[in-house]
């Protein structure tokens, strides 16, 4: 399918950023003004409480001219990729931000040098909003480099950050798929649905046609992966960090001890659980040998439906109506307003994300093909979305963003409730048991798969770190025996699987999959208790929601009445996932 067959009803409506290209390049030039009178300043913004205000007021405005410029471009880019004109536009916020990031490197040096004026400054009410994150700023003391090393550093931006940008740009195209002697478009979005269907030999044809196209390019892939963690390593090390995963927690300002902790309880106290449930799978589809690109057949016997984008609107709507009227309002308002663009097509970037800033609408992109997992998708980007919305629009633009520590929370409380509704809606044992099996699926894929990969992420971490070499031989053997232990011995893995790593986008995202699984275990705990009819905890969540990043994750989510440090948070998630497992496995005795 080509974008210009998709009815624009079904595409996201960019023009609500900047009608005309010739607006994005107005804003360019009134962003480069503010950072050469920010550049102006360097010698004089300490000088005085307003000379101090006067900065940061605007900073906040040009960085919320470059929030706008770079959502623009790169929602373009990620649809229309061989559009020239918006590769211009991203390349050039990008060579901005460059230019920014060198031409202001003496602000936290100077921040930092005369700490105790600043903190002088920050008792005067006009600086409230600036408050936290100033003192974010001072806290960086210990690992602030001098002048000259900061200026150094800030030049490197841009080549640090060249391997995700080669990441990003890499587009394969794929060999189709041949079901009944046609062929099937095969791409991210329809491989999840191939991997579904009841015959092994399309499922096999489909695992394998993807993941070959990684192993023909795995030298590229390699290079950029171990770039990416090459790039962590240096960082870490030049700003006297003990290792990438300290330099990583810092900025959310939580102890190793809990990626840690996350490491230990799915790896492995509770890992023999995921096992048991990869042999109840094998039992079920009476199977001698499994392969792990088996585990997607489902296995009861339900017709699944198909829905329409309409659908999908009424049942979120239907969902999140326990979080009130505003919250309802935001996904009317995403509906009529165009927020979304939904269907795959050639060229478009795979997977699914919500993207926004506070002078955008927060928009999504998704490749959907009307499956439950499209509905899920959709209300899982809806919750990022709505979390942005609520964030910006009850937080100035100081405090407006929200860090990616706490960013999993919301959109995976939308994805259980969506369970949950289908639980309670269901009509029939093969329908219960079915969305039993969704849930599973979805607390594996939080809970157990994220802390694989970043069990296998740490390890390359930790080789970037010492030096070691990082070939594509040695990065796919490390990701396959990954994933034999993951799966254990009732699942075999298929030669492609090592190459399967090059596939996740996440690993470049410095340390960011754990915190799918705090996400999941925060989760758990606020929807259970909403759906016991917890009042304070449901105004706790939305308050949380509202918050944005006027707080440290750690204390928003304690404030949400879910403390991420508690070892009970997560033993609690594990044992929810054994009930499911145990209701799941005698609700289909006698559905075979």
């Amino acid at each position: 399918m080509e974008r210009k067959d998709i009815l624009e009803k079904d595409t996201w409506n960019l023009s609500l950023i900047y009608q005309t290209n010739q607006d994005f390049y107005l804003d360019l030039d009134k962003a480069k003004e503010l950072l050469q009178k920010l550049s102006n300043q360097k010698d004089s913004f300490l000088n005085t409480v307003n000379e101090f205000l006067q900065f940061h007021e605007d900073y906040i405005q040009m960085s919320r001219y470059i929030q706008k410029l770079h959502c623009f471009a790169h929602l373009h880019c990620d649809v229309e990729p061989n559009h020239q004109e918006y590769q211009t536009m991203y390349a050039s916020i990008l060579t901005f931000y460059d230019q920014v990031s060198s031409t202001l490197d003496f602000y936290t040096v100077q921040m930092i040098e005369n700490s105790e004026k600043v903190q002088s400054y920050l008792n005067n009410d006009l600086l409230n909003d600036y408050r936290y994150s100033i003192q974010e700023i001072l806290r960086q003391k210990k690992h602030t480099l001098s002048q000259e090393m900061e200026t150094l550093l800030s030049k490197t931006t841009s080549i640090s950050d060249t391997s995700s940008q080669v990441f990003d740009a890499l587009r394969l195209e794929y060999d189709p798929v041949h079901i009944n002697g046609e062929e099937k478009f095969l791409n991210s979005a329809t491989l999840s649905e191939f991997l579904k269907n009841k015959d092994p030999e399309v499922r096999k044809e489909a695992y394998h046609n993807f993941f070959k196209e990684y192993k023909k390019y795995e030298n590229v892939f390699a290079a950029t992966l171990s770039g990416v963690m090459k790039k962590d390593a240096f960082y870490a090390d030049v700003r006297k960090f003990n290792n990438p995963l300290e330099a990583s927690l810092f900025d959310d300002n939580v102890p190793s001890k809990l990626f840690f902790k996350i490491l230990e309880k799915a790896n492995k106290e509770y890992r023999p659980l995921f096992h048991k449930y990869n042999a109840l799978k094998k039992k079920v589809l009476h199977l001698d040998t499994m392969y792990n690109y088996d585990l997607s057949v489902p296995f009861v016997k339900y017709k699944t439906k198909k829905y329409t984008i309409d659908e999908c609107f009424d049942i979120i709507l239907d969902v999140v109506k326990v979080f009130g009227d505003e919250y309802v309002n935001i996904i009317k308002q995403a509906k009529d307003e165009r927020w979304i663009d939904f269907y795959p097509h050639a060229g478009k970037r795979v997977g699914a994300y919500s993207s926004g800033c506070y002078d955008t609408r927060p928009y999504i992109l998704m490749n959907f093909i009307g499956d439950y997992n499209s509905l899920s998708t959709m209300i899982h980007e809806l919750g990022h979305s709505c979390h942005t919305y609520l964030s910006c629009h009850h937080q100035s633009p100081v405090n407006c963003d929200y860090r990616i520590f706490v960013a999993e929370v919301a959109s995976t409380v939308n994805e259980t409730l969506l369970i949950h509704y289908m639980l309670e809606h269901a009509s029939s044992k093969e329908e219960k048991a079915y969305f039993l099996y969704e849930l599973l699926e979805n607390c594996v894929g939080l809970i157990y798969r994220q802390p694989m990969y970043a069990d296998f992420e740490h390890i390359l971490h930790t080789w970037a770190q010492e030096g070691q070499p990082m070939s594509a031989q040695m990065i796919t053997d490390l990701y396959m025996k990954k994933s034999a232990e993951y799966f254990g011995e009732d699942v075999t893995m298929d030669e492609y699987v090592g190459h399967s790593c090059f596939y996740i986008p996440h690993f470049y995202y410095n340390y960011y999959v754990y915190k799918y699984t705090l996400g999941m275990t925060v989760a758990l705990a606020i929807v259970a208790r909403i759906l016991d009819g917890n009042e304070k905890q449901r105004e706790a969540y939305l308050h949380f929601l509202k918050s944005g990043g006027s707080q440290s994750p750690v204390d928003l989510l304690k404030d949400a009445l879910v403390n991420p440090l508690e070892d009970q948070l997560y033993d609690d998630a594990f044992h929810y996932f054994e009930k499911i497992l145990n209701e799941f496995e005698e609700l289909i005795k006698g559905t075979d």
